[in-house]
């Protein structure tokens, strides 16, 4: 049986981190072959350049498309669409897969979904029919479902959703969330290991907020105010608060103007990048996530984190009982992490509660669906079932 070769699209730390255990089930499944196009955040200097991080796992990269623009205009995302769109026509031509494969709501998303759509290329799509308040990544994730051929999805409310927008019942499996096998997969580090490995102590018994904040494309001249306001919330309690950089996204620039004017506050800690096995096991050992970053929704439940969302990004996303919702208010925000890290009753509550994302055994699932689904008319000649 011939191999089918897979080209896998990624553009950012967050979304590879979650495909990259899908990457790997495919780089070891027997009838399919792996290569990557690395483009956006991946090749930034500001971003921490985690193309390298993708190198190190020794997955073969097919082209290095230089897409991102340094702005925080809300028409550079799209100029950056235009330049990834372009360059992913060239190298997909040279190589000719049998399919496309990308994750979720993002520019590289959307690249991806056109380029199948008029190459007749099969293109799957990873996390599609989630559903979230105010930012335009909604669009964006509804209309590369409707370009994509499959359609892997997280949580059965999604699926669900998929068949109400008119798609085939054929193309769709509910395989659940990717990011929670890299999870099961990664050694675990003491707390003294990890301090180690990121220069930033942390006692044993001490409790530790892990804060991602990332900003809404429909609130971008919001994008300091909010963060200054978070910032200003974990000054106030005081707590050993570890900070990863907000996406690549208009706005964000703002953002780190604001977490860099309090990096210098002895209980803070701010990274560009935070490597895998670093990231995972801060999280293992995080009493709180505070932000609004996917991770809070998709990957805390299953290792019982309480998360603390601020704002709109996430809102209307299905979610556990771990997340409470706040709004751009100091004293929300410091009532919901003192919930999170002191009440007894609220942390046995997140521990008990049920996570509707899987199991953790998603990327051998959508690696043999990619192995062995028929490539035929059927497949890419797509019909409207309403």
């Amino acid at each position: 049986m011939k191999k089918r070769k897979i080209v896998g699209i990624t553009g950012i730390r967050s979304e590879y981190d979650i495909m990259s255990s899908v990457f790997k089930a495919i780089t070891n499944h027997p009838f399919l072959e792996l290569e990557l196009i690395v483009t956006g955040a991946h090749l930034s200097d500001s971003y921490g350049n985690t193309v390298n991080e993708i190198s190190q796992d020794n997955f073969k990269i097919a082209d290095r498309i230089e897409s991102l623009l340094n702005s925080d205009q809300s028409s550079s995302r799209v100029k950056g669409l235009g330049i990834q769109l372009q360059g992913m026509i060239q190298t997909i031509t040279r190589v000719n897969p049998d399919f496309l494969l990308v994750l979720g709501d993002r520019e590289e998303a959307m690249s991806t979904a056109l380029v199948g759509a008029y190459m007749n290329i099969p293109v799957a799509h990873i996390a599609g029919g989630d559903r979230v308040i105010g930012n335009v990544d909604d669009q964006i994730r509804h209309a590369v479902t409707k370009l994509a051929h499959l359609h892997f999805t997280t949580n059965e409310e999604s699926a669900e959703r998929i068949i109400k927008l008119g798609e085939e019942s054929f193309r769709i499996f509910n395989v659940g969330n990717p990011g929670l096998d890299r999870i099961k997969s990664v050694p675990f580090l003491t707390k003294k290991e990890l301090s180690e490995k990121m220069g930033f102590h942390i006692e044993e018994t001490e409790p530790v907020v892990v804060l991602i904040q990332h900003v809404i494309s429909t609130e971008i001249e919001e994008a300091y105010n909010q963060m200054k306001i978070t910032m200003e919330s974990v000054k106030e309690m005081g707590i050993k608060t570890i900070i990863s950089y907000p996406n690549s996204d208009a706005g964000g620039q703002q953002m780190i103007k604001a977490i860099n004017e309090y990096r210098n506050e002895p209980f803070i800690h701010v990274s560009k990048n935070i490597p895998r096995l670093e990231f995972i096991n801060l999280l293992r050992h995080a009493s709180c996530l505070l932000g609004n970053s996917s991770a809070g929704i998709l990957e805390a439940p299953y290792l019982k984190l309480p998360v603390v969302n601020v704002g709109n990004r996430q809102k209307g996303r299905l979610h556990g009982e771990n997340v409470q919702f706040v709004r751009h208010d100091p004293n929300e925000i410091c009532q919901a992490v003192t919930k999170a890290i002191f009440d007894q009753e609220y942390i046995q509550k997140v521990k008990a509660s049920f996570n509707p994302y899987g199991n953790g055994d998603s990327s051998d699932k959508i690696a043999d669906v990619l192995a062995t689904i028929a490539i035929d008319d059927k497949l890419l000649i797509k019909e409207i079932t309403y």
